[in-house]
């Protein structure tokens, strides 16, 4: 049995959980889950003696989690599995058994997400590790993009450029159903003609406007993020000068020493 595509209904039902957590491992059927929670020492079912290369457990393994694919009722669902389950795929027991979205079973993560409203994604990267050196001009750079009024300014212009885009949008899908309907009427063509011009002029001159809006709340966006951006990068400027002056002469010397070398290359050849 292979991958099962997700609605967003389905998603919160257990065994639409499991199946989506196999998908991001590459995970496509039981047996190869059974292989693999085996083989990570999970201890699942009652060992059998006589069972030497661990293919009985496995079938039996596979059995289980199989009945859990195919079930919405978390009833039969054994403890040992949901902590099984939870620690090789990296997840919560909340997430699993669908009373929560965030996957992740680091409470410093679902904390944030639910503190911040921000998404797991984007709260990972706010904490995954990374060298101290790159997650200090990370952090820097977007504590600066917060700590500014670009915070409010930007949603808000790209929520107003995204409704006059959608307006105009609006107006020439309508246009579309206009022609359709016109291709379909058994009037006189004379009619249908003019009733086709009539109602794609007024719809048209509803486009216009918003066609226009879109871009000056597009050119408000790149106009205050150029604005922010020089503003913090002369203060990252004046902050690592010592640092940027160290890469600007040291580029400026290996140019040098290319030149110098190539110069010697020449004179030796003469």
């Amino acid at each position: 049995m292979g991958f099962q595509y997700l609605d967003n209904e389905s998603i919160e039902k257990f065994n639409c959980r499991l199946w989506n957590l196999m998908r991001k491992k590459k995970i496509e059927k039981a047996k190869d889950l059974a292989y693999k929670l085996y083989n990570a020492g999970y201890d699942l079912v009652t060992k059998n003696e006589e069972d030497f290369d661990g293919e009985i457990a496995v079938n039996n393994i596979a059995k289980r989690i199989q009945v859990h694919l195919n079930s919405e009722d978390i009833q039969k669902l054994q403890s040992r599995f949901i902590m099984a389950y939870c620690d090789f795929f990296g997840c919560s027991a909340d997430y699993l058994l669908g009373r929560t979205l965030i996957e992740s079973n680091n409470p410093d993560t679902k904390h944030f997400c639910e503190v911040t409203g921000l998404s797991e994604k984007a709260t990972k990267r706010m904490i995954e590790e990374l060298p101290s050196d790159i997650k200090a001009d990370l952090m820097g750079f977007w504590s600066d993009m917060l700590d500014s009024n670009i915070f409010y300014e930007l949603p808000y212009e790209y929520h107003k450029m995204c409704y006059e885009l959608g307006q105009y949008y609006t107006a020439h899908n309508r246009i579309d159903e206009i022609n359709k309907a016109s291709r379909e009427m058994s009037d006189s063509e004379v009619f249908v003609s003019t009733w086709r011009t009539m109602m794609e002029d007024n719809y048209l001159k509803e486009a216009e406007p918003h066609a226009g809006a879109y871009y000056l709340h597009m050119n408000n966006i790149l106009n205050n993020m150029t604005e922010y951006l020089e503003l913090f990068a002369k203060k990252y400027i004046e902050t690592n000068q010592r640092e940027i002056d160290g890469y600007f002469f040291e580029k400026l010397h290996e140019k040098m020493e290319k030149v110098r070398w190539s110069f010697s290359e020449q004179i030796d050849e003469k």
